[in-house]
């Protein structure tokens, strides 16, 4: 899996297994045309040049009568490389409301030609995203509100959030480092694609003001419902109570809420057709247009500095959200999740405690491109780029018997407080816990930790001679 792959030169994917014999025996993978792609010995395939190949992966086992070597079990994977001819931004939306939030992400011109195809290539590719009206649209990087800003080399994903109503153009360029790389048609420096979006305000009760969408009322009482869209669209109010209930109130075509003699509850509708074509109600029930990945905890620094990557050994929290056709977020959804990644060697992914979160945990120093989508719709999906990089400094290969060195790093706890600085082995290299400053003490290889209690730990390998 999966059963096609499409790259771009100098991407890389992994493809996974499932079946064959149990415990699994180590399987040979091999590619038909070495000059398309190449396949490692884990079934990491590498584009090469333009082209189309089949990776096979084989199951090898040796006759208890023979003592030859048979083939047990094989499979296939179609491997197809190309060049980016355009790029489309892919926006599950086009008209959201002031406050809301949506994911959006780049794509080649046909509907394989996803994130995993080009989003970790080398040479690489940069992403330049803009907007034609800043105080419509605000654009900012994955993981943002963990306090992550990411380099445009991973962000071929992002999030945008509507700010004030209003028309505007939401544009990304995205460019090769090294346009003779062949990463694009035509030996071509860049690609472009540009959307409209439209911001529209949110329908809010004014008469009465309330919080909450509950109305409270006295019997034989009446209220005049006013919205902030009052003569600016039609509107329109409905009494939601099925056949069965005696509804405790009416309504009116013009907003009036009259209650009766009864006692109890209703639910009124309040439907707002816009200018522009989009239906607000105050009430809804309504299918799950797309769905947003957040991240957690927030990763607190010195300065308030951005981190550029996630630290390596920390756990995070990812959580799914789901939004309507306007961005509202669900508050129930009965969707079932699905994830892949493009690669399993620098994060561990694993269930949360509910069905709409993941754990993840950074293992090694690398870029992980992640997919998470709706498993009954997979038009529903989004893809996050997971860079993995150190947090404690300075980089160190090697010391000598004797030296010292103050480590440090940019990451603090929530007030401000710095963290506790540990060693694997201290009577390899002993480390002050408050300051970081440490001491080799003999040879041998030496883990560095730095925790934050509760929150996070990460860590550094130190080679002593």
């Amino acid at each position: 899996m999966p059963r096609k792959v499409t790259l771009i030169i100098g991407a890389v994917i992994q493809i996974t297994s499932e079946g064959g014999p149990q415990p699994q025996s180590n399987i040979i993978f091999s590619i038909s045309d070495e000059r398309i792609a190449s396949v490692n010995s884990t079934g990491l395939v590498r584009g090469e040049a333009v082209g189309n190949g089949t990776v096979t992966g084989v199951v090898h086992a040796v006759d208890a009568e023979t003592g030859q070597i048979v083939v047990v079990s094989q499979d296939k994977v179609e491997v197809e490389v190309v060049r980016l001819v355009a790029v489309r931004i892919r926006a599950p939306i086009t008209r959201m409301k002031t406050g809301t939030q949506m994911p959006v992400y780049v794509m080649g011109i046909t509907s394989n030609q996803t994130p995993f195809s080009f989003g970790n290539a080398l040479p690489g590719l940069t992403f330049h995203w803009s907007v034609t009206k800043r105080d419509i649209l605000d654009i900012k990087t994955r993981h943002n509100e963990a306090s992550l800003q990411l380099p445009s080399k991973y962000n071929f994903a992002m999030d945008v959030y509507g700010r004030a109503k209003g028309r505007t153009g939401l544009k990304v360029v995205v460019k090769a480092l090294d346009p003779t790389a062949e990463q694009f048609h035509s030996l071509a420096g860049e690609l472009s694609d540009e959307i409209q979006i439209q911001v529209f305000d949110k329908l809010l009760l004014v008469t009465p003001q309330v919080d909450a969408e509950q109305i409270l009322m006295s019997p034989n009482s009446f209220i005049k419902l006013q919205t902030n869209r009052d003569r600016v669209a039609s509107l329109s109010y409905h009494v939601l109570d099925g056949p069965n209930k005696v509804p405790v109130v009416q309504v009116d075509e013009r907003g009036f809420l009259n209650s009766g003699s009864l006692i109890g509850s209703s639910t009124i509708e309040i439907i707002s057709q816009e200018p522009f074509g989009i239906n607000q109600t105050i009430v809804v029930v309504s299918p799950v247009s797309y769905l947003r990945i957040s991240i957690s905890p927030v990763l607190h620094t010195q300065n308030k500095e951005a981190l550029l990557a996630l630290p390596l050994g920390v756990t995070l929290t990812f959580t799914v959200h789901f939004h309507d056709n306007s961005g509202d977020t669900f508050h129930s959804h009965n969707s079932v999740l699905n994830l892949a990644t493009n690669r399993d060697d620098f994060v561990q992914i694993g269930k949360g405690t509910t069905n709409n979160t993941f754990v993840i945990r950074t293992v090694n120093v690398g870029l992980t491109l992640l997919m998470v989508w709706d498993t009954e719709h997979s038009g529903i999906a989004d893809y996050v780029a997971l860079p993995v990089q150190h947090a404690i400094f300075p980089e160190l290969r090697d010391m000598v018997v004797g030296d010292v060195v103050c480590f440090s790093t940019t990451l603090i706890n929530q007030e401000g407080l710095s963290g506790v600085w540990s060693s694997s082995l201290s009577s390899v290299l002993q480390v002050d816990p408050r300051t970081g400053v440490a001491v080799a003490r003999d040879s041998g290889v030496v883990t560095v930790y730095y925790e934050i209690p509760g929150l996070l730990k990460t860590y550094r390998e130190v080679r002593d001679f």
